[in-house]
């Protein structure tokens, strides 16, 4: 592993970068990669003219998330107070934008018409990291809120063995990524509150994942329903990063048979995602792009299952050394490298950043903090 002061002090760059180009009222506001025609071609336009004003500056809760949960951990790392402060400022206003029915808009123009079980995940995973350190009642309720949205609105698909969480209020395919992070956040609702009724779909979630996963190790992409085809593939190793992360915690918080079960094979897949430079992989089929949020993502993801004795700890040193050496000298990041062979898009975008800046910290060492969350 690079020196974890090192991991560190990457992680207070990249902070400061963000504080200054992004954050503004509470939020991290900017553009963003996005979906569909704009993830695919748009964005490199946008990226060569990246001085016109194309007015597509979102705020994703998502960001606010990862970025609360980032500064309560520079702050119980530090004990400086300005953290503290912005992670509180960042709270009440993710707070503000919740609707009273308990969710948050989506930002994209392509699907402000749906509610994203991912987006109102985060929301309440801020809140909930807020209300460990300051119980402030309305922090708590605003998270109750989603959970009984989620549930109540959302709802689930069943499958042969458990359910399935859907990825928006419209239903779509089984994702297992959704039902992992669901799983996970509704553990943390039972952690914070003692409550067992936020456990009464965690079982069901974990046994549709263990059910799902493949023989290589890898959780698929889109589990088939009646209302979208499968799709075993699609960014196999960003994707299973993230779900391995989530399940190693939400194991840690409530060990069960089904979430032990995909560890071992998971990791086992994850690390064959590690390039020669150290840089996570594009996807299963291809080697070519690099994008720097998925290596840090990975790198986090392979140390923590160095922890759990499931891989040696090089691969996951490896993978953070190559997300350090990529770090700009003004401490933000390029999004993505190779794309077509020779395209690449330099612009900035705060939720990757965001996601990098609680990784780079996670394998600094400043998970106690974020165990508190």
């Amino acid at each position: 592993m690079p020196a974890r002061e090192n991991l560190f002090g990457a992680a207070r760059r990249l902070h400061a970068y963000l504080l200054n180009r992004h954050y503004h009222g509470g939020v991290l506001r900017g553009p963003d990669a996005g979906v569909r025609f704009n993830l695919r071609a748009w964005r490199f336009l946008k990226s060569a003219l990246d001085f016109v004003p194309w007015g597509d500056d979102y705020v994703f809760i998502q960001a606010q998330g990862y970025w609360i949960l980032a500064n309560w951990m520079l702050f119980e790392a530090t004990g400086e107070a300005r953290w503290r402060d912005i992670a509180l400022e960042s709270t009440d206003t993710t707070l503000s934008l919740q609707r009273a029915d308990g969710a948050w808009a989506y930002p994209l123009p392509e699907r402000k018409h749906l509610i994203a079980t991912v987006e109102g995940n985060w929301g309440a995973i801020g809140l909930l990291a807020s209300w460990a350190r300051e119980p402030e009642p309305r922090f708590l309720q605003g998270a109750v809120r989603w959970y009984d949205y989620l549930a109540g609105r959302i709802g689930f698909q069943p499958h042969e063995a458990g359910k399935a969480i859907n990825y928006f209020d419209k239903p779509r395919g089984k994702v297992p990524n959704n039902s992992v992070e669901a799983a996970w956040v509704f553990a943390r609702l039972w952690r914070a509150t003692g409550d067992e009724r936020y456990l009464e779909h965690v079982d069901g979630m974990a046994d549709f994942v263990k059910s799902v996963q493949l023989a290589t190790g890898e959780l698929p992409y889109v589990v088939e329903s009646p209302y979208e085809r499968r799709r075993e593939h699609y960014l196999c190793y960003q994707y299973n990063a993230f779900q391995f992360l989530k399940l190693a915690w939400l194991e840690r918080l409530r060990p069960s048979e089904s979430v032990a079960a995909v560890l071992p094979g998971l990791a086992k897949f994850l690390a064959t995602g590690v390039t020669a430079s150290g840089a996570c992989a594009e996807d299963c089929s291809s080697r070519r792009v690099e994008v720097d949020y998925y290596t840090a993502a990975l790198a986090a993801a392979l140390e923590e299952a160095a922890r759990l004795k499931l891989l040696d700890a090089s691969l996951a040193s490896h993978a953070y050394e190559r997300v350090a050496v990529r770090q700009n000298g003004d401490g933000g990041f390029v999004y993505s490298k190779g794309d077509y062979g020779f395209l690449s898009d330099s612009r900035s975008y705060p939720r990757p950043m965001a996601m990098t800046l609680f990784h780079l910290l996670y394998g600094a060492g400043a998970g106690d903090g974020f165990a508190k969350a």
